[in-house]
């Protein structure tokens, strides 16, 4: 069974461990040692939210904060990839493999009072998710052979989907989250559903059913979540102490400007726990016992960091530029000028990983060996620069028309890795003759600019991680909402973009393991020989958690310490 795309994103509250079966999970949650059933978790943010509607958020900033108030109605062991109820307590799949009934677990209410029914679901889905007049990247991944689900209540707590064809992530992708209709529908009906739930929304009208509610936002400083009291765990889950889950009271997010401050308010006791940086390691093994914390290292994460390029015709660049990028062997040549192991050892102290493709070798389900690997080869990327026209003079690299080749490359500012990756990036295509300005912007403005003003040229960006290559299709279909190179495009602009659409509509009506296993295979060499997205590396995940708390245990896809209730999992890609 595979886990869905940003499990690594809603970490940092409750730890589990499970047993198989689709119940009779138990939960560690997280607790301060000297008082296991009160207090409040303290943790940094790099960034503000953009939006506090699920359907219409886009990137981490957004999804790491809603993961306390909603939840799907199924979800992902963060532990084994096998998929666990959430607000179904139970389903059945028909011989057909095309039709799911799903049945609510019983008491279920929004947290202001107010029952959660399977009305609730179909309006979701039939007037939420697959509303074109809405902004939902997550319609991308919810559609089979072009065609939305069928979703209808047989009653109050029984909702039944159709599919056109069999779908083979159905149960995966049905971990997006439910919404309200008693407080939505008159936003969807109005046409002003796309402005609802903002960021200046008062905290009281966010309503959902995850484990904690939105109590406080003061842009700029920080979020507040206070305990839900109305929060009905999944069936089978317990926690090891008598209470009701979650045994936090609360849960204090500060939002800072960069890693650097993190790591000293971390230092400075001011955060219970840090998402590490290699680069941070050495500070931090030297201070971990006089600090009171310990490392946890597991290993490289499941993300993807990259380099794109603006192959959009409709961009405000200059055209010549937007020939370079669409040119194969100009993204080869810069392929292959990289040192990948440079990287990993100055920027991530050797704790890190080369990225050999979209789909991370530690997938064992999916992951195609036989992928084009780009091992640093300056050489090979001159000769592919020459064949694609492009001449050298002096140390100056010029295209058939003349034009000097200079790029503009962006990432966030945020990250003080991804600018040195950057500048690294600049420095080994300089002996191409290839001159590169580095700019980097805050990560909201960026991640706007990129998919609604496309007044980009080159972008050092990342993608939340998948197991299941389902999620990778609103990146890679040539409609999908995050198709970064050429977004808005009316259909596929290269006959590899044409097989690659067909290999996502094959693979999600497939059901063969085998079978699946090929089609995917095929994609990874197309998108590695291609390379539209050159991946780069990507760091070991590493937690640094105060001894203060207990209830700590690693899990090898949802992170040190997963969400309250294990509600870890969204079926969609986002920016990170």
């Amino acid at each position: 069974m595979t886990v869905r795309l940003f499990v690594v994103l809603l970490l940092l509250v409750v730890s589990s461990c499970s047993r198989s079966g689709t119940s009779g999970e138990r939960v560690f949650s997280l607790v301060p040692r000297s008082s296991p059933l009160h207090g409040t978790l303290t943790f940094d943010l790099l960034s503000d939210p953009k939006t506090f509607n699920p359907a219409l958020a886009q990137e981490t900033t957004s999804t790491q904060v809603l993961g306390y108030l909603f939840r799907g109605l199924t979800r992902i062991s963060p532990y084994d990839g096998k998929i666990k109820p959430d607000l179904a307590a139970r389903w059945r799949v028909d011989t057909s493999g095309r039709r799911v009934t799903f049945t609510l677990g019983k008491g279920l209410r929004w947290s202001d009072g107010v029952p959660l029914t399977a009305h609730d679901v179909v309006f979701t889905f039939n007037r939420v998710y697959y509303n074109p007049a809405v902004a939902a990247a997550v319609r991308d991944i919810l559609m089979v052979d072009g065609k939305p689900f069928r979703v209808r209540a047989l009653d109050d707590r029984t909702v039944e989907f159709e599919t056109a064809k069999p779908f083979a992530p159905l149960l995966e992708e049905l971990g997006v989250e439910i919404l309200p209709e008693h407080l939505l529908a008159k936003a969807v009906d109005s046409g002003r559903f796309n402005t609802t739930w903002s960021v200046r929304t008062p905290p009281q009208e966010i309503v959902g059913t995850g484990p904690f509610r939105l109590e406080k936002y003061v842009p700029g400083q920080y979020i507040r979540f206070s305990r839900n009291p109305l929060y009905s765990p999944p069936p089978g889950l317990r926690g090891p102490i008598p209470g009701t889950l979650p045994y936090l009271d609360s849960v204090l997010l500060r939002i800072i400007p960069n890693q650097n401050s993190e790591l000293l308010r971390f230092l400075a006791g001011k955060s219970d726990l840090i998402s590490v940086s290699p680069s941070q390691v050495p500070v931090l093994s030297d201070a971990a016992k006089a600090r009171a914390f310990r490392l946890l290292i597991r290993g490289p994460s499941q993300a993807e960091i990259f380099l794109t390029f603006n192959e959009n015709p409709r961009a405000p660049i200059p055209p010549y530029k937007v020939d370079w990028f669409r040119n194969r062997l100009f993204r080869q040549a810069i392929a292959y000028a990289l040192d990948r192991k440079a990287m990993i050892n100055v920027i991530y102290n050797g704790l890190g990983a080369p990225v050999p493709g979209p789909v991370s070798p530690s997938n064992k389900e999916f992951f195609n060996p036989a992928v084009t690997r780009y091992h640093h080869d300056p050489e090979r990327a001159k000769r592919l620069l020459r064949e694609a026209g492009f001449r050298m003079k002096g140390k100056r690299l010029y295209d058939s028309h003349g034009h000097r080749v200079t790029i503009l490359l962006m990432t966030n500012t945020e990250s003080p890795e991804r600018i040195s990756m950057a500048q690294m990036v600049q420095a080994m295509v300089k002996p191409l003759g290839i001159r590169i300005r580095v700019v980097p912007l805050q990560f909201n403005m960026l991640s706007t600019m990129v998919l609604s003003s496309h007044q980009w040229e080159m972008l050092l960006f990342g993608l939340t991680g998948t197991l299941d290559p389902h999620g990778n299709a609103t990146v890679w279909r040539s409609n999908g909402f995050l198709h970064l190179w050429n977004p808005g495009g009316k259909g596929p602009s290269a006959p590899w973009e044409a097989e690659v659409d067909r290999l996502f509509d094959e693979g999600v009506v497939t059901l063969d393991p085998i079978k699946r296993k090929k089609i995917y295979d095929r994609w990874q060499e197309i998108a590695t020989w291609e390379v539209p997205m050159v991946d780069l590396v990507v760091p070991d995940a590493i937690t640094a958690v105060r001894l203060t708390l207990g209830g700590i245990h690693p899990t090898p896809l949802g992170g040190v310490i997963p969400h309250i209730s294990l509600v870890t999992q969204v079926s969609r890609l986002v920016l990170r």
